[in-house]
Formats: structure tokens, sequence, C-alpha cells
């Protein structure tokens, strides 16, 4: 006399693993399928340069007199406040001045420049533009063809400029050469010195 049982997959695999010695292989980890996990990214904190290979931002090293040295293509963010940043821009680089009562020196020709918050100090050579939102910010640099100020009290002197936009109230912008389209919003000074 037989019996009718039915023996499911579950038992049926455990079944061979038991007779052949084999057991079934995990899943594979993301990391393994080539799916890539989350990294923070930037620049480890003891670490002043950032790398070649890295494209992304990097962050400055906590406290002032930091020097920095950045190509085509990378970013550095200066995000604490009332710090001292050196930068020199090997033929790049963008600078993020996100923080209040900071001084950054550059040299070289840097790419863009941009200034968010307040009472900022940014002096040196070249950049290929410069972006300033905030209020009583200072830029003085030499050779800037594109120039974007919004906010509020913020001084801009530059050698050499081809575009210049205000908005705002009380900004000044000043230029030794060129002949820049200008255009303004609000109660702002931009004139040739």
């Amino acid at each position: 006399m037989y019996r009718n049982f039915r023996i499911t997959a579950p038992v049926l695999v455990a079944g061979l693993a038991v007779i052949t010695g084999c057991t079934a292989a995990p899943a594979p980890s993301p990391e393994e399928t080539g799916t890539p996990s989350s990294t923070s990214v930037g620049t480890p904190e003891n670490t002043s340069t950032a790398s070649p290979t890295d494209l992304s931002a990097s962050t400055a090293p906590a406290g002032s007199g930091a020097t920095i040295t950045l190509s085509r293509g990378q970013e550095h963010k200066i995000t604490e406040a009332n710090t001292s940043v050196s930068i020199t821009c090997s033929g790049g680089g963008d600078i993020d001045v996100e923080t209040s009562g900071s001084s950054v020196q550059t040299t070289g020709q840097c790419e863009d420049i941009d200034i968010q918050g307040n009472g900022n100090t940014v002096s040196g050579e070249d950049a290929e533009s410069l972006e300033i939102e905030g209020s009583n910010n200072e830029a003085t640099l030499s050779n800037v063809p594109d120039i974007d100020v919004d906010g509020t009290a913020n001084t801009v002197g530059v050698e050499e400029t081809r575009d210049i936009d205000v908005e705002g109230e009380n900004n000044t912008v000043t230029y030794t050469s060129g002949d820049p389209v200008i255009e303004t919003e609000g109660t702002n000074s931009v004139a040739a010195r």
C-alpha cells in the first residue's frame, strides 16, 4: 500500500544538501554584485591637498592656515566660520565659501568662485566666474570675465571683466579695464576705476 505525500522545494533542497554534503551559497552582498554602496566623499580631515583622482568636493581641514591645491574639475568647500585658507588653482578648480567671516587667498587660474555667506573676504588672481550671495562680502581679483552679485553691501574690485550682473542693495563693483555688459537691479554702483 502506497501513501501519497508531498515534498516541498525547501525540504527537497535540504535533503539534497544532506545527501551530497553540499550547502547552498549565500546571496552575494551589494559590493560583490557591483551595486555601489553609500560612501562619504571629500578629503580626510588631516589632508590639505585634494587628490587628482578625486573630482568631488574637499573640505578644509579644521583650523585656519590650511593650504589647498586644486586642478580643473576639483572643488573645495569652506564651511568653517572665521578661517583663513590659501588656495592654489593649477589650471582650474572651484572654490565654494559656504560660511561667514572667512578669508581666502587664491593664486593661479581658478574656475568658479562662489561666496554664500556674510563678511567673507576673497583676494587673489584669476577666476572664470565670481558669484556672491550674501552681505558684506569683499572680493578683489585680477581677471574675472563673469561677475554675478546678489545681496547687500558686497564689494567687488577686478582688473578686467566682460559681464557684470548685480541685484540687491548697496553693492559696489569696480573694474579697471574691459567693456563689460552691465545689468543692475536695485540700488547698486558699477563703475570703471
